[in-house]
C-alpha cells in the first residue's frame, strides 16, 4: 500500500508532525479529507457529479451514488455509507461536508495509514488528566515521495497529473501545505496554485473535487465567523 498512498492518506501524512503525531498544519484538515475522499469516489466513478435545472439558467449540482458495495477500505466505506444514508441528494459542497463530519475520520484514515508500516498508533498524555491517540512516522519514505512529486509541480514547473492536481488544491484550501513551504513562499506561488486549481491537468474529478472542497471550506469559515460574533 506504500507504494498506494490515497489522497486522504497523503494529505494526512502532511497535516501531521512527523515526530508528534498530531495535527501541526491543518486547520481545515477534515474538510480536506472529505474533499480528497469524495476525490476518490470520482476518481473509482462510484459517485457522479450531475448538472440538473431549466434551461437557460444556471443549473444546481448534485452529488449521485453510482454503486453503493463496498471498497473494502474502511475510510472510503464510510465516504460511501455517508453518502448512502442521506436523507436527500447532496451538492457537492455539502457532500464534501457530510463526510468531514464523519466520526473519528482522522482516526480512520490514520489507523490505515498503521496497517501499512507509514505511522504507528500511540496515546499521549495530557496533564495527566486525558490520553489523546497519536501517529507518529515510522517510514518517512512515502511523505518524502510526496513532498517531491508536489515540489516537482510548484518549483519545477512540472505539469501534474490529475492525482496530484487533487492533491495540491485541496492541501492548499486545507492550509497542509504549510507542512512544505512558508507563508512567503506560498504567496510567491499564489499564481502557479491559481493555475493548477483552474485547469486541474484537463481532470473533470479533481477540477469538481477542489471546487466542493472549496465551497464546503468557505461555507464552514462563514458559519464560524458568524457564531463568534
Amino acid at each position: 500500500m506504500k507504494d498506494q498512498l490515497r489522497l486522504h492518506h497523503e494529505l494526512l501524512l502532511l497535516a501531521l508532525c512527523d515526530n508528534k503525531g498530531t495535527v501541526a498544519f491543518s486547520s481545515m484538515l477534515g474538510y480536506g479529507l472529505g474533499g480528497a475522499l469524495l476525490t476518490e469516489l470520482l476518481l473509482a466513478k462510484r459517485i457522479e457529479i450531475v448538472h440538473e435545472g431549466p434551461d437557460g439558467k444556471k443549473k444546481k449540482q448534485f452529488v449521485e451514488l453510482r454503486d453503493q458495495s463496498p471498497i473494502g477500505e474502511p475510510s472510503l466505506d464510510l465516504a460511501i455509507s455517508r453518502l448512502t444514508n442521506a436523507k436527500r441528494r447532496r451538492s457537492p459542497a455539502s457532500a464534501v461536508s457530510r463526510i468531514a463530519q464523519t466520526p473519528k475520520l482522522r482516526h480512520t484514515v490514520a489507523q490505515e495509514l498503521c496497517r501499512a508500516g507509514v505511522l504507528r498508533e500511540t496515546e499521549q498524555q495530557i496533564l495527566l488528566l486525558f490520553r489523546r491517540r497519536v501517529y507518529p512516522t515510522v517510514d518517512g519514505r512515502p511523505e518524502q515521495a510526496l513532498i517531491r512529486r508536489i515540489k516537482a509541480v510548484l518549483d519545477g514547473g512540472k505539469k501534474p497529473d490529475e492525482r496530484t492536481a487533487a492533491l495540491i488544491g485541496i492541501a492548499n484550501l486545507a492550509g497542509a501545505l504549510s507542512a512544505i513551504y512558508t507563508r512567503t513562499e506560498l504567496r510567491a506561488h499564489k499564481t502557479r496554485l491559481k493555475n493548477i486549481v483552474e485547469s486541474s491537468a484537463g481532470s473533470q474529478a479533481a477540477a469538481q473535487s477542489i471546487a466542493a472542497a472549496h465551497a464546503a471550506i468557505m461555507a464552514a469559515t462563514t458559519a464560524a465567523v458568524v457564531a463568534a460574533s
